[in-house]
């Protein structure tokens, strides 16, 4: 099976450069001495207009004209620093505020405990597939398993025993499902795999493959474990209610037959 389940990922948080932040603190404090400079030019152009008298008024007129002008536009350069810092400040914060609603729409839909998605998706997810082949004709199956015996795990080696099996079930599970396909912790030790485009013998083999490498895998340090597989395909006058019927039909045959059985219906 190709590798890689198509979880959310995490995107990571663009914080503004220092360098970039000492630049511009650089540049206001020069703006700043700048402006500083031209106030003093003209105080001096005023006290030698007042006191010295030894300028021209015309030519004094026309320097104090630039140096004002000259502190209106390092005024500007100041204010246009400001609002770039601003709107610098904004971006960020909005950043911030998206990264939050992504970890919390995460949270909505993935299992506390596996990092599976949840019920709560696959709602979501099997409204939309279903939906799909009434209108596109599009195909999907599922494959629900089970592992054998959870409770007797839990019982022999303990609660936390049996939680960092389920966690390592899930991981392992992810690795060997197609990017495409979803996994679902759905309660205890029992999970569904649905697998758009592929149909039920596709998906039979696929699970088949599966509990053999399960079977051969020890988890949570040296845990061996079995799993029964029930492999479904939609229809396209299924609901999710009698699509999880079956499932669970099937789930319950692989188990009566022996257990660490794959069940197709």
């Amino acid at each position: 099976m190709p590798d890689a389940l198509s979880q959310p990922k995490k995107t990571r948080s663009r914080r503004a450069r220092p360098g970039a932040r000492k630049r511009a603190v650089l540049l206001y404090s020069l703006s700043l001495s700048l402006l500083g400079l031209i106030l003093l030019l003209n105080f001096g152009l005023l006290y030698n207009e007042a006191v010295a008298q030894d300028m021209r008024p015309d030519r004094l007129m026309r320097l104090a004209y630039l140096l004002m002008l000259g502190g209106i536009l390092v005024m500007g350069a100041q204010a246009l620093l400001i609002f770039k810092g601003v709107l610098a400040n904004l971006d960020q914060d909005r950043r911030k505020a998206d990264e939050l609603s992504e970890k919390v729409a995460q949270l909505t839909v993935i299992d506390d405990l596996t990092k599976a998605f949840n019920r709560f998706k696959f709602d979501s997810v099997m409204a939309r597939e279903l939906e799909n082949i009434r209108r596109y004709k599009s195909v999907l199956s599922g494959v629900m398993f089970d592992i054998d015996g959870f409770r007797a795990i839990n019982e022999k080696h303990g609660y936390n025993a049996g939680d960092a099996v389920l966690v390592h079930l899930a991981r392992y599970v992810n690795k060997r499902i197609r990017k495409t396909d979803y996994l679902f912790r759905w309660r205890g030790g029992k999970f569904i795999i649905l697998t758009p485009h592929a149909d039920r013998e596709k998906a039979a083999q696929a699970a088949d493959k599966l509990k053999r490498l399960i079977a051969a895998t020890p988890f949570s340090g040296s845990i061996t474990l079995t799993v029964s597989l029930s492999v479904t395909q939609a229809k396209g006058t299924d609901t999710m209610e009698s699509f999880l019927q079956r499932l669970q039909a099937g789930l319950t045959s692989a188990k009566n037959k022996g257990r660490d059985q794959v069940c197709t219906v």
